[in-house]
């Protein structure tokens, strides 16, 4: 066995020890344990928990989430000020999330979990999220930012997004939803649960079934085909719980999932003449672009409770394998042409064998080179949550302490065809020998610990926490023989604080290291490093509330990392570049305010919502770089997919047997390259403002209709130019079905 193992291994025995010494301190009788999970192994716990919290914090619960009937996450996480989102492909099964200034691409620096668990495909080894939790089988959506990030981590400098799947119920659940809408999307969903009495305890469970598919809302060039997706998603969850009243509080939970995914997306986009034209074509060179994935993970939850002193520990394993068969570049006359470089030009043969009015032979001199980026990803790991109150004089205390031994591998077994295109039609004339393109391992051990102490004196609550990290991560090169070893210890500190005037306004405010470590793919061991700060203030008196944050964060280094989707291509691809000094600082505000009362309505809501963001990210030196985005960076330069105001409005009318909603985000232009000033043509996205509605009508008890449709006024706009080209946001498009709920 491994060391690390054994250390990660001793850790948790250590801490169960100490909580079962603890049982013969003191047993209370128990209270509500599910919520105590709930607080122990997620980032909130609860929407009246976020609203106490001494940082910045948002619940987005089960019953908000079913308002709109979203599949998007990039449509729900709008809703919440400060996410930085880049849309690509319109659908949100890759999205593209950052927070606070902090990079969007692949949301691969944020700490991204499912149930208080990684998620991502290697948090360390490769953490680009090309795997994305179904987020229709969510409970709730928990973001946070500041201070007390550095509970979860790895990275610690923007912030945590955690989603609650469903739990298992205390009485029987049935739920099922079917639709149909444009575009021939198809939605099939079906939820059951329930819990019954197993001697002197109980035994639950819960399953979540969907399919989800749609043809797309592009047309390929000359040959047609769909454009769109088909997933498949189930999960289920086990529990075994001695009687709540027990003076020892257990359970364990068992939790499966799986996904399978056929997706027929490219990272070829338009050149910005075509985008003028038709924003939704896509060119007969893409015609091969596939997407197949799969992914599986696991989860056995144990959770004790010992009246003042309880423990949560979880084994987890997560797998997925992914074959994206796309487009990577072309040969034309025997020299080498980026996609980018192709559509540079709308006269070059690049572009015109793109469009499909010049043929390619598919000789090794002219042809498509289509690459199957064929990768395994695993990410497995233990951790273990401790939890105890306590006073000291007339100080109050809740002591958490924690520790998790992960470890994670992206497996990488590549290829490259040579197609030929004759008349707009493809066809295979070299098939390359597996695994002679990317034969590699990138790998990472990680051991963390944590320490928070929430300390309340009268109105006060101060909280101060470390987070130890120790990271060894290697790069296996099987063609060429190299290995890269890099190995980084860092200790990550932290304080918020916040008063309570008890009349439902409280002010709060934080300093926190940002942490992220460098990639296995790193040719130097520099993390990515900042010094984070938050001051704000909210009110509360559940018919109306409100936020407002002021925040600034301070690298002293931002790592960038060169990748296919950030546009980046040949010997660069999975380098990481050291940016040095950034600023990233804004404001972020937000109401809340249910207007019936105004009108004398007992039976009727009228929920009003609002949310701005102001967000200004530049860097603080003179440097040149080969990535892409950043190229050659002057100080005063901005970053690139961040925009600088952006705001969500929403307003409804909730009744007994029927609701209307209707929403809408505006999102500034973002420039797709660095620099200052007015965004050059064809360098940035365009401004949009897009308005959704959704309502629905109960027909008979239980039982539901629901009408969806996005983008109304079929808003056209470039959401992105990344990897290659201008590419679409979502059209308007429409959804309608039937729910029921016993």
């Amino acid at each position: 066995m491994k060391t690390t193992t054994k250390t990660a291994l001793l850790l948790t025995t250590i801490l169960t020890a100490a909580a079962t010494t603890a049982v013969a301190q003191e047993n209370t009788s128990s209270g509500d344990h599910s919520k105590t999970v709930m607080e122990r192994v997620m980032v909130i716990g609860s929407a009246e928990r976020a609203a106490d919290l001494t940082g910045s914090a948002q619940f987005i619960d089960k019953e908000t989430l079913d308002k709109n009937n979203y599949t998007d996450i990039n449509r729900v996480l709008r809703q919440v000020p400060g996410v930085n989102i880049q849309e690509e492909e319109g659908y949100g099964n890759r999205p593209n999330i950052g927070l606070r200034g902090g990079r969007s691409e692949r949301s691969a620096d944020i700490t991204l979990m499912e149930d208080g668990v990684l998620i991502a495909p290697a948090p360390y080894a490769s953490p680009s999220a090309y795997y994305f939790p179904r987020v229709n089988r969510m409970e709730a959506v928990e973001v946070r930012k500041g201070s007390s990030t550095i509970k979860f981590g790895p990275r610690t400098t923007s912030g945590a997004i955690n989603l609650i799947s469903s739990s298992v119920p205390d009485t029987q659940e049935i739920e099922a939803l079917t639709a149909y809408g444009t575009d021939n999307t198809k939605r099939l969903q079906g939820h059951y649960g329930n819990s019954v009495a197993l001697g002197s305890g109980n035994f639950g469970f819960v399953l979540d079934a969907s399919h989800d598919q749609t043809d797309g809302f592009k047309t390929i060039d000359i040959v047609g085909g769909d454009t769109g997706y088909s997933i498949q998603d189930l999960m289920g969850k086990v529990k075994v719980s001695t009687d709540p009243a027990a003076d020892i509080y257990q359970s364990v939970e068992v939790k499966f999932g799986a996904t399978e995914e056929d997706s027929d997306e490219t990272y070829l986009g338009l050149a910005q003449s075509d985008f003028d034209a038709d924003p939704f074509r896509r060119y007969a060179g893409s015609q091969e672009d596939n997407m197949e994935a799969s992914h599986r993970q696991y989860h056995i939850r144990h959770f004790a409770d010992f009246g003042n002193f309880d423990t949560t520990t979880t084994l987890y394993h997560n797998k997925f394998s992914r074959n994206w068969y796309k487009l990577q570049d072309l040969q034309v006359g025997g020299a080498t042409v980026s996609l980018s470089n192709a559509l540079s030009d709308t006269t070059s043969a690049g572009y015109l064998a793109l469009t499909g009015q010049n043929d390619l032979d598919g000789s090794a001199a002219n042809n498509l080179t289509v690459r199957a980026n064929n990768r395994d990803y695993y990410s497995t790991g233990i951790q273990s949550d401790l939890a105890t109150q306590f006073d000291t004089g007339n100080f109050e205390h809740e002591l958490e302490f924690g520790a998790r031994y992960h470890y994670d591998k992206e497996d990488r077994f590549q290829q490259e065809d040579l197609y030929a295109i004759t008349n707009g039609v493809t066809s295979l004339t070299s098939a390359g020998a597996p695994g002679s393109n990317a034969n590699r391992h990138a790998k990472a051990n990680a051991i963390a610990l944590y320490m928070l102490d929430e300390i309340s004196l009268n109105n006060w609550t101060v909280v101060p926490g470390l987070r130890y990290e120790h990271v060894r991560t290697k790069r296996e090169d099987f063609n060429s023989g190299a290995i890269r070893k890099n190995k980084t210890v860092e200790f990550i500190p932290g304080i918020s604080a916040g008063y309570d005037f008890s009349n439902g306004v409280n002010v709060f405010g934080g300093v926190h290291k940002g942490f992220a470590p460098p990639s296995p793919s790193s040719t130097n061991d520099d993390n990515e490093e900042s010094i984070n700060y938050e001051l704000g203030a909210r009110y509360n008196n559940n018919v109306f509330n409100t936020e407002i944050v002021g925040f600034f964060n301070d690298y002293s280094n931002l790592l960038g990392e060169c990748t296919l989707s950030s546009g980046c291509s040949g010997g660069a691809t999975g380098q990481q570049f050291n940016a040095g000094e950034v600023d990233a600082y804004g404001v972020e505000f937000s109401v809340g305010y249910d207007a019936a009362p105004i009108f004398n309505f007992n039976d009727i809501s009228l929920p009003i919502n609002f949310n701005y963001t102001y967000t200004q990210a530049e860097f603080q030196n003179d440097f040149v770089s080969s990535f892409d985005e950043w190229g050659s960076v002057t100080a005063g330069d901005e970053l690139p997919y961040i925009a600088e105001h952006q705001f969500f409005v929403s307003a409804g009318v909730e009744a007994p047997k029927w609701e209307a909603h209707v929403s809408a985000k505006y999102v500034d232009e973002m420039r797709t390259q660095a620099g200052t000033g007015s965004i050059p043509t064809g360098q940035g996205t365009d401004a949009h403002f897009v308005v959704d509605i959704a309502g629905e009508y109960e027909v008979m008890p239980q039982t539901r209709l629901f009408f969806t449709a996005d983008n109304i006024f079929d808003k056209e706009y470039v959401a992105a130019r990344r990897p290659a080209g201008a590419r679409p946001g979502k059209p308007a498009t429409a959804l309608a079905g039937i729910k029921f709920k016993f």
